[in-house]
C-alpha cells in the first residue's frame, strides 16, 4: 500500500471513529497499526530521499572532477598545438598530410594593442563603454583595414595551426 493510500485510510478511519461508537481498544489498535505502516513508509521514503541527495552530491563531485580534467586536457592540447606549430615553422613545413590528419597553417590577422590603458586614454571615442572599458577589436581592425592609422594599434599576420 502506498503512503497516499495509507494516509487516506487513516483519515477515513479517523472520520469513522468520530461518527460511530467504536470500542476504545479497537480505535487504539487500528491507529497504532496504521501509524506503524505510515512510519515505515515515511522511513523508506526518507531513505530514498537521502540516497537521491547523496547521488546528486556524488554527481556534482564527479562533475567538478570532470571539469578539472577537461581544463587539463584543453591545456595539454594547446601546449601540444603550440609545440607542433613552432617546430613546423622552424622547419619551414607549411603542410603535413597523413592518412589520419592534415596539418597546415591558415593566415589570420589579430589586433595587437601595445598598451591597453594608454590606448583607452588616447582613443576613448573608439572604445566601447561598459562597466569596464573595452577595446572594440573588430571595429579597430576594420578601421585599419580601410586605411586609417590608429596610433598604438597595428595588425599582425599570424600562423594558426589547423588540424582536420
Amino acid at each position: 500500500m502506498t503512503l497516499y493510500e495509507l494516509t487516506a485510510q487513516y483519515e477515513e478511519f479517523a472520520r469513522l471513529a468520530a461518527e460511530e461508537e467504536l470500542p476504545p481498544e479497537v480505535i487504539a489498535d487500528t491507529f497504532e497499526s496504521l501509524d506503524g505502516e505510515i512510519e515505515e513508509k515515511a522511513d523508506n521514503i526518507a531513505c530514498i530521499i537521502k540516497e537521491l541527495e547523496a547521488q546528486a552530491d556524488a554527481i556534482e563531485v564527479q562533475e567538478n572532477v570532470l571539469n578539472a580534467r577537461k581544463l587539463s586536457k584543453r591545456g595539454n592540447a594547446k601546449r601540444l598545438k603550440e609545440l607542433l606549430s613552432s617546430q613546423m615553422q622552424r622547419l619551414d613545413k607549411k603542410k603535413i598530410e597523413t592518412d589520419r590528419n592534415v596539418i597546415s597553417f591558415r593566415k589570420s590577422t589579430a589586433l595587437v594593442i601595445e598598451d591597453e590603458e594608454a590606448f583607452k586614454a588616447m582613443h576613448a571615442d573608439l572604445c566601447e563603454r561598459e562597466v569596464k572599458v573595452k577595446i572594440p577589436r573588430k571595429a579597430i581592425t576594420e578601421l585599419i583595414n580601410s586605411g586609417a592609422e590608429v596610433s598604438g594599434a597595428m595588425l599582425e599576420t599570424r600562423q594558426n595551426i589547423s588540424i582536420k
